[in-house]
């Protein structure tokens, strides 16, 4: 079936995304993390043959596409200037992130049978597992991908409903479970996909940080590398300070 993809994006610049990472990282280390969640999922999306859409938020399309001005840790420089070749980007319209994917959606199924909206900051991301969600989306009227915190990080429909994006306690624990109720309320097919974590938090990227390098293929992989990275300069001991304790 005709599938279009639509990643749900701020704008990866310091200041504009992932403040919340801001308890542990500069604004600069901030957007870096985005940056690389987003390389990783333009390039698993290129795989899959899929029409991708980018909508994005807080900013304009040329934020997205213009080389970033901070500092570039070595072995990163594919974050300097994204590549979204193949991607259309649209403007998300809307109240609250409900309305703008209702929206969304009811926009893109006009030309495509179905759809597959993800949020833009899941580590890990791979192609293997939009080609799961074209299957299940065979068998079942929406498919969703449980994030760790109660919400979801991926949503698969081949009709728009507004009830399973209205009413929503957005950002809560609670908008799997709701999203769940209403999919019940409308007597629709739910399937689910394994759970996942994406990143919100400093714990976030830490728990990818501490994946075991050795069972992880990390060649490709932008933010699962970074995210090693980052827990190695923050969470290892500077050679000073091994130096002032073997002092004492």
């Amino acid at each position: 079936m005709k599938t279009a993809v639509l990643v749900f994006s701020k704008v990866p610049l310091p200041g504009r995304t992932k403040s919340r990472l801001g308890e542990k990282l500069t604004a600069f280390e901030c957007a870096l993390v985005h940056r690389a969640c987003l390389d990783d999922m333009h390039r698993e999306l290129k795989k899959t043959g899929c029409k991708g859409f980018l909508y994005y938020t807080g900013g304009s399309e040329q934020d997205f596409l213009s080389p970033f001005a901070g500092e570039i840790p070595a072995g990163f420089d594919n974050l300097r200037k994204l590549n979204f070749d193949g991607f259309e980007f649209k403007l998300q319209k809307g109240r609250d992130l409900g309305e703008r994917m209702y929206h969304a959606a009811r926009e893109t199924l006009k030309c495509f049978q179905q759809i597959i909206i993800l949020g833009s900051d899941l580590p890990g991301i791979s192609c293997d597992l939009i080609i799961r969600t074209q299957e299940l989306l065979a068998q079942s009227s929406v498919v969703l991908g449980p994030a760790a915190d109660g919400g979801y990080y991926l949503i698969g429909l081949k009709k728009a409903y507004e009830k399973l994006f209205c009413n929503i306690s957005w950002g809560s624990e609670r908008v799997l479970l709701q999203t769940m109720e209403a999919a019940g309320y409308l007597g629709l097919s739910a399937s689910m996909l394994p759970e996942k974590r994406d990143v919100d938090r400093w714990g976030d990227l830490l728990f990818y940080g501490n994946l075991p390098s050795e069972d992880l293929d990390l060649g490709e992989q932008s933010a699962l590398r970074l995210a090693h990275y980052l827990k190695q300069k923050y969470t290892m001991p500077s050679m000073e300070e091994e130096k002032l304790e073997n002092d004492h």
